[in-house]
Order: structure tokens, then sequence, then C-alpha cells
């Protein structure tokens, strides 16, 4: 019903409407990694390669302009906005925005930012709390079977489908977060081996890793601005007062390493409150991107930036249908009717 909605409402004219009512709002566009493995996972985490060189290419070859970051907070505090604005930002650090975004937007001349997610990037570890997720997605085996060493228990639960996968994942997920930091590993290891897969074939293609900070040093020297998003990827909205340490030792950590200015910070997983707003002033932040969905204005607040995430499932038509601002005005509408709603009641 959502993909006749945006047909018809392309095809009558609407998206254009709507983009030129909303010709002086930024588009500020979200993405994560890429997949480059064997079937895919994750819809908002990783898109694959040809699907983000077809994004670039859409957007280069739109009426639309490609900005800096910079440019654009620049804009927004001079409450002069250029029309038909896009910001590309990046959020992580993964291994494959290195490999294959990165030459995407060289290719394109595609100003971009790129958040840096520094605790990973030093431990040169995978995220096993996000490659068991996918195995267990991507798994054709019926049974989870094996002798689990670092709890010394054997298994044998049945994932021959969606539901009963779901569970077991929460299961085994339940067991990994009670591990310490030298058990997780060996207990990936046996899972996904039981799951069918080459566990140090995975490790080596760095689908699960983040740049090295060589590999960030050679992507800024390469035009990619590289930005804040905590040290620890963890912030708290009860404690805002902790993310002044992060992005501390998040600067720290990057500034030997680039030249960008280390004043746009994305808050990790978008979790954030107003709170937040006076402690990153005080860091010498100047801006925040946000997970929420949305453009930008003259009146927003800098340090609560919406974005528009792109991900795999996200149709071209449903990405047009956010870029050209319609979907951001069917969003508005219901909000002020709602809110009508609630007055008269």
């Amino acid at each position: 019903m959502k993909a006749a909605i945006l047909f018809f409402a392309k095809i009558i004219g609407l998206f254009e409407i709507a983009s030129w009512l909303t010709r002086d709002q930024i588009r500020i566009l979200g993405y994560h990694g890429i997949w480059y493995l064997d079937g895919h996972y994750g819809n908002f985490l990783y898109m694959n390669p040809d699907k983000f060189q077809t994004r670039m290419s859409w957007l280069k070859q739109s009426k639309y302009t490609i900005i800096s970051l910079d440019e654009a907070v620049k804009r927004l505090k001079q409450k002069r906005v250029d029309n038909y604005s896009i910001v590309i930002t990046i959020d992580d650090g993964w291994y494959g925005t290195y490999q294959y975004m990165l030459p995407v937007l060289e290719e394109g001349n595609l100003p971009a930012t790129l958040y840096v997610y520094t605790e990973a990037v030093e431990s040169q570890k995978p995220l096993l709390n996000i490659l068991i997720p996918a195995i267990f997605q991507l798994t054709d085996r019926a049974t989870l079977k094996t002798h689990l060493r670092e709890t010394d228990e054997s298994i044998e639960i049945n994932i021959s489908d969606p539901e009963k996968k779901q569970k077991a994942l929460e299961n085994i997920l339940e067991k990994f977060h009670t591990l310490d930091l030298s058990q997780k590993e060996n207990f990936c290891r046996e899972i996904a081996t039981a799951l069918g897969f080459d566990y140090e074939e995975i490790l080596q293609s760095r689908q699960f890793g983040l740049m090295t900070f060589d590999e960030i040093q050679k992507a800024n020297q390469r035009g990619l601005n590289i930005q804040l998003h905590t040290h620890t990827h963890h912030v708290d909205t009860d404690a805002p007062e902790e993310i002044v340490d992060e992005i501390s030792i998040n600067r720290s950590k990057l500034k030997p390493y680039v030249t960008s200015s280390l004043e746009h910070f994305c808050y990790p997983s978008g979790i954030h409150s107003a709170e937040m707003y006076n402690y990153l002033q005080t860091s010498n932040v100047i801006s925040g991107t946000l997970c929420d969905t949305g453009l930008v204005t003259t009146q927003d607040n800098l340090f609560a930036l919406n974005r528009i995430l792109d991900g795999q499932q996200v149709s071209q038509l449903e990405f047009e249908g956010e870029i050209s601002g319609f979907l951001e005005l069917i969003r508005k509408t219901k909000e002020n009717l709602n809110r009508l709603i609630r007055r008269h009641h």
C-alpha cells in the first residue's frame, strides 16, 4: 500500500511540489556500513555495495547539491540555507566504509562526514554482539548443537523457523553478555562453527571490524571529514555529564591522525537528551546529529539535527519520497492533526 501511494504521489507531481515547499530545509543522510559477504544482514546497519553506488549516482544526477557538514552547520547558524541541499554522513567507521564507500564518494567528488567510534578502532576486535545475530540470520542449519566450553554446557536448540531462531538468539546473547572479554571470542567461535561458518574466515573478511587509525588517516587525506562518535559508543541519558569524557577521549584518539575540526558529533544509536546539549557546547562541539527521521530547518537546535537514515530495505521510491520532503510533510500533517484532536478532547 505504501509503495502504491508513493508511486501515485510521484506520478502526479506531489514529490516535486513537496521538494519545492521544503527547498530551504537541509536533508542530512545517514549511513552505516557495507555488507560484502554472501547473503545479507542488516537494514540500516549494512547496505550492499551496488545499492550504495546506485544511491550516490542518483544523488549526483539529481537537482540536489551535496554540501559538507561544515558548510551546512555554517549556513544553519547564519539562518541562510541554499535551496535543495544534502549532507552525507556515515556512522562508526566500518572497514567496509573504507573499502567500498570511500571510492564511490571519491569518484563522484561527493563530500561526506564519518563519525568514528574509537574504542573499536583501537581494539581492532570484531563487534561480536553484531556478528552473532548476523550468523543466526544467515545460517541454513535447523539445529544449533554444540558444547559451550566457556559456560561448560551442551546445547541442542531447534532453530528451524524464525520464532525459534529468535528465542535461541536471545538465549545465546544472554549467555554471551555474562562472559568476560577473554571468553567472548571463544564462545563466538564455537557458535559460528556450530552454525556452519568458518570463524577465522569471517575474522579475516573484516566484515564486523572497523578501520584502523592508519586507514582513518588515509581516508581523511582522501577527503573524508572525520568527526566524533564517542569512544565507547555509549551515552547515558541519566548521566549526561559522562558525555564530556567520552568526547574528550574520542577526540584525543583521533587528533593525531586527522586534520578535521573534530567539532561535530553524532549520538551513538541516536540516544540523547536535552541535558546533553550544554555538555556538548562546553566540549567545543558545534553540532549533534540524531537517528530521528526528518529534514533540518534554520529553527532547529544544532545539537539535535534530524537525519534520513538510508537502508538496504529502503526502496528507491521511498528514498525519493524522503529526499523530496513528501514523507516529511505527511508526518507533519499527521502531527498537526493529532495535536488538534487532543486539544478538542
